[in-house]
């Protein structure tokens, strides 16, 4: 199946979007997480330097350790600080807090308080309740033989370090998309500029078809040269045979006349009995003429330069009608047709050539039974059905190729359709294949007003 068309510049940039977004986003999850950490270290450090500062003012009565009201960090002489101190003994008995922990119940943080090691302070943060917490474990020496285990608590509440944590992760992501659209953009006027060869090639062939004999000359990209020289080797080929058709069908035309001619005063001198005979001839002589000039000029002639003229539907199905009568007199065929007033905009010729080329199969593969229907409105349209045995559906596209037939036993050269077919595309038509209801092919013919 023939995929629908796509642009090469879109699907670069989305690739190299995609690639910015999966890198930048990869940048982002390791600098968020850095940064987590470092936020999480500092927490760590600043705890720490307090608990140092709270070992500092630590100051021994008797057999105990004293700690002033008030200390040197503000933190722990305000309420609502989120910062606590606590000092235990080595029974976990507490000896003293600060005033910023008063109201403070430390009850469900025991483990992380005992967790301690002697010297070594250990830093952990509490879920229930969401509280940091850093305990140090000291030997206080009380005298030359005595000496006691104490420990050095200090919480934080961890709301500071989660904004800080969310700031950083909002700003982070805000200019990491900032950074994806700008790259994108820049990474879009580079494609452009990369590609524009590829537009102008496409603008030079477009051009083409209005100027005859000339090729492809534009500077192009190395890339592009090689495609540039065989385009240009194909045009060249293509016009050559061009010209060997138009050659071949003036010299048929010119070879024709002659005994078109001859055949022409022939019948002027045939006698009174035979002047119906004569008159068929001369007819037949005319239609002759105007099929080699017909054909001469469809050689030449593309799509924008058909002389468009109101054209009676039925005057040519008649002329179509008398014609096909004759030549299927012996096969009897019933040839109806079903046509009003409708008018076909283009030239007669081709529809003449069109229509006979629809009837003539018709006729030759049908049972004895062809219909033509005509309906107009906003589109013109041609029906032809017989009850001949029909076209299977895996046939109806190869059908309209030229040199393609389906029954080899009846005489022809399988080109009536396809001609059909490019009638039909030069008018910006459409042919549809179908079942017929008398049993057998339908075509219908679509052409634009």
């Amino acid at each position: 199946m023939k995929r629908q068309g796509y642009s090469l510049r879109f699907r670069l940039l989305q690739s190299a979007a995609l690639t910015l977004i999966l890198f930048l986003g990869l940048t982002g999850i390791v600098l968020d997480q850095a940064f987590r950490q470092s936020a999480w270290q500092n927490v760590e450090s600043t705890l720490t330097a307090q608990v140092y500062g709270l070992i500092a003012v630590a100051d021994q009565q008797g057999e105990l350790l004293y700690l002033p009201e008030a200390v040197q960090e503000p933190g722990f002489n305000r309420l609502g600080s989120g910062l606590f101190g606590l000092l235990l003994d080595s029974q976990g008995r507490e000896l003293w807090r600060s005033q910023s922990a008063v109201v403070i119940d430390y009850s469900r943080l025991v483990d992380e308080i005992e967790s301690a090691t002697l010297g070594e302070p250990v830093f952990t943060h509490s879920k229930v309740p969401d509280v940091f917490v850093l305990s140090y474990k000291v030997l206080w020496q009380l005298g030359p033989q005595q000496s006691s285990e104490y420990t050095f608590v200090v919480l934080r509440n961890p709301d500071a370090y989660e904004d800080e944590v969310t700031s950083f992760r909002g700003s982070l992501w805000f200019w990491l998309a900032v950074v994806v659209i700008g790259l994108t953009v820049v990474q879009w006027l580079v494609m452009r500029w990369g590609l524009s060869p590829l537009s102008r090639l496409a603008d030079e062939l477009r051009s083409l078809e209005s100027r005859e004999g000339s090729l492809l000359t534009g500077d192009y990209p190395t890339e592009i040269e090689g495609v540039t020289r065989n385009l240009n080797l194909l045009i060249t080929a293509e016009r050559a045979q061009r010209e060997k058709y138009r050659t071949t069908l003036a010299d048929l035309a010119h070879s024709l006349k002659t005994p078109l001619s001859i055949l022409s005063n022939t019948t002027t001198r045939l006698s009174d009995q035979q002047e119906e005979t004569a008159q068929l001839i001369t007819d037949q002589v005319h239609r002759m003429n105007d099929l080699v000039s017909y054909q001469l000029e469809r050689a030449v002639t593309s799509a924008s330069q058909i002389a468009r003229q109101a054209v009676p539907v039925s005057a040519c199905a008649k002329r179509l009608e008398q014609a096909l009568s004759k030549v299927y007199q012996a096969e009897q065929v019933d040839l109806s047709m079903v046509v009003g007033d409708e008018t076909f905009y283009g030239d007669e010729r081709d529809l003449m050539e069109l229509l006979g080329n629809l009837l003539d199969n018709a006729c030759k593969y049908g049972n004895g039974t062809v219909r033509l229907t005509v309906f107009g409105g906003e589109a013109l349209l041609l029906i032809v059905e017989d009850d001949g045995p029909g076209i299977p559906k895996e046939r109806h596209g190869l059908i309209m190729e030229r040199g393609t037939r389906l029954d080899s036993d009846t005489p022809g050269q399988g080109i009536g359709l396809a001609v059909v077919s490019e009638i039909v595309a030069r008018y910006g038509g459409d042919v549809a294949i179908d079942d017929a209801e008398l049993g057998g092919a339908k075509f219908t013919v679509t052409l634009p007003l």
